[in-house]
């Protein structure tokens, strides 16, 4: 009980104290394989034995292939108990696990994000590669990309270090098949 108590409190003053960067020792679970129910729930029922904290997640399948990762915070001691954990579900669940742990500080999640959405009926690397050489230009950050839909494909960047006015100026100077089309909006 007292060990709950003492992560309660810590916890509390994590949140609270969000925008001062502190180190704090962190885990970073990436676990790839095929997809099928049950793995991601798998994943979050070993964690659940600990008394750890997940502060980020994304997980994407492609092509039937799953690709989660998640970072958790957690005592240090924890961290041979945690692999060990991890190490059994990967073996039980035929999926590959592999973890960095580190003390780092956490970074709150950007304001003023945006999104960038391309569609087109041929989705081609040049086509991309357009897109992501004006947002560095803009001297933004790619937060995420995924796929939004299928005939014609979508694909949605999250973009965080400029703002849509820029953005949409930089994008409009680009030329694109008749096919596809570009919107910016905030997030």
């Amino acid at each position: 009980m007292r060990g709950n108590q003492i992560f309660r409190d810590k916890l509390r003053i994590l949140m609270s104290n969000v925008s001062e960067p502190q180190q704090i020792f962190t885990g970073l679970i990436l676990l790839t394989g095929e997809e099928a129910p049950g793995k991601t729930d798998g994943l979050f029922h070993c964690l659940s034995e600990f008394s750890v904290q997940v502060v980020d997640v994304e997980q994407i399948v492609i092509s039937n292939r799953l690709i989660l990762t998640v970072l958790i915070t957690l005592n240090p001691s924890h961290q041979g108990a945690i692999e060990s954990d991890l190490n059994l579900y990967s073996q039980a669940s035929g999926c590959d696990i592999a973890t960095i742990f580190t003390h780092q500080s956490l970074t709150p999640l950007p304001n003023g994000r945006i999104g960038i959405e391309i569609t087109s009926e041929k989705l081609h690397p040049l086509l991309l590669s357009l897109i992501t050489n004006a947002i560095s230009q803009l001297k933004a950050n790619i937060e995420s990309i995924n796929r939004t839909q299928s005939n014609p494909t979508g694909v949605l960047f999250v973009v965080s270090g400029t703002n849509q006015d820029s953005a949409k100026q930089i994008l409009d100077g680009l030329t694109f098949d008749e096919s596809s089309t570009i919107r910016v909006f905030a997030l």
